[in-house]
């Protein structure tokens, strides 16, 4: 997206993407005390996951936006003696962040089972740490805008695994434990992955695949406005019918 109207519409949707996930985030934060007792623990969890995000993807976000108000030659800077373009420090920041999101997830998981970390559990943890091994090697090429487009598939590769196999956990538990709100994260973790895969296979061929990234985005909120519903909600509406009795 080169054009001016492309550039600030992209930038409009960034501040707003960036405003609404801090806002859910504070949310969240301050009424910590509305949420059942029973699940403090694992709406924790989805505090902490949504906060990882959100870190992560200011940086990200935000070198985007810094690209598109002053140009690459202002959103860079230099590392170490290495001129580096913000969205490639970006991207290594909101990569990072993001697999822990995802590490936090599948304890969220196994939290609310109330069972014995499980074969999935350890598969899906194995299959995150090797991304952050893949994501520390040499060729990654985080300095620059665009990143060498074979080790993007390598260090991508173990966490589409791991966010499908995820993604199929929660959809299958919740409609097992009649939980639509659990059922409806996993949905939404298929979006995500199914808006996302394309921009990492053919984006750098066919740059307008970008687009695909918002409703990719959106997907990730609607999986923290699930969760606050779901947790946060429920425990409110719970102390207000225990005050009514």
């Amino acid at each position: 997206m080169s054009s001016l109207p492309a550039s600030i519409m992209e930038t409009i949707f960034n501040v707003a993407y960036l405003i609404t996930l801090w806002s859910l985030i504070a949310l969240m934060a301050k009424n910590r005390s509305r949420i059942a007792p029973a699940e403090a623990n694992l709406a924790g969890r989805f505090l902490l996951a949504f906060v990882l995000l959100a870190v992560g993807d200011t940086f990200h976000v935000g070198a985007r936006v810094v690209t598109a108000l002053f140009g690459p030659a202002a959103a860079t800077v230099t590392v170490g003696g290495v001129p580096s373009s913000l969205l490639g420090l970006g991207m290594l920041a909101t990569a990072y962040t993001m697999t822990i999101f995802y590490m936090v997830f599948a304890e969220a998981r196994a939290l609310r089972s109330g069972r014995r970390l499980d074969a999935a559990f350890w598969i899906m943890e194995s299959l995150l740490v090797l991304r952050l091994i893949l994501m520390a090697l040499p060729g990654n090429g985080w300095e620059l805008a665009v990143p060498p487009y074979v080790m993007g598939l390598v260090r991508n590769l173990p966490l589409a695994v791991a966010g499908f196999l995820m993604a199929g956990l929660f959809i299958a538990e919740g409609r097992r434990d009649g939980d639509r709100a659990w059922a409806g994260i996993g949905w939404a973790m298929i979006v995500s992955y199914g808006f996302y895969t394309p921009v990492i296979l053919f984006a750098a061929a066919v740059p307008m695949l970008g687009l695909l990234m918002i409703p990719k985005t959106l997907a990730y909120v609607a999986m923290g406005l699930i969760a606050y519903k779901r947790y946060w909600k429920a425990g409110d509406k719970a102390d207000r019918a225990r005050a009514a009795a």
